[in-house]
């Protein structure tokens, strides 16, 4: 277990791939799991429960589809599990450590304004993680696809794109006047 963890950590710190990680379909389940319960965690802040569970099924149903439709494009669909595994994985753990700020941003926001130092600084530091996880898919789809950095990275901001078009076409009310 401790050899799993060391691995989704260096893939986290650029260090290691997907290949690292072993091809196991039990693994990837476990790895979905975490991926959608914390994505089910981070939406509740925003949405009721029953539309976070279903904005965090989306989610995770779009970055299983954009992974399988890049292997699928390329031909390599034989690092399907592995590569699923490395970006629930490390998506899943980026956005465990993002939860807790994502409250403190909730708490902040609704405080007075004497607050604004530290919204800014809680948005400066989710913004880093944004990108720090965005980097880290990208990582994830250059190994495994064989392509260049920034088309990888240029993948995982179309998947965040369609992420957030999607939950906001989806799941926000519209504010009548």
């Amino acid at each position: 277990m401790y050899l799993l963890f060391k691995i989704f950590i260096d893939i986290l710190l650029f260090r290691s791939g997907p290949q690292e990680l072993p091809a196991s379909p039990f693994l990837l389940y476990m790895t979905m799991v975490l991926y959608f319960a914390v994505g089910v965690l981070v939406a509740w802040l925003s949405f009721p429960f029953w539309s976070a569970v279903s904005v965090s099924c989306m989610d995770t149903a779009l970055l299983i589809s954009l992974i399988w439709i890049a292997l699928w494009i390329k031909k390599l669909d034989y690092r399907m599990l592995q590569t699923l595994t490395a970006a629930l994985g490390t998506l899943g753990l980026i956005t465990l450590i993002v939860f807790p700020l994502d409250v403190l941003y909730a708490i902040t926001d609704n405080m007075s304004p004497e607050s604004e130092d530290s919204g800014s600084l809680l948005s400066t530091l989710l913004f880093i993680l944004m990108a720090w996880s965005l980097t880290v898919l990208g990582h994830i789809l250059r190994n495994a696809l064989e392509i260049r950095p920034a088309l990888a990275v240029g993948l995982s901001l179309l998947y965040l794109t369609f992420s957030f078009i999607l939950t906001v076409v989806l799941f926000t009310v519209p504010v009548s006047e």
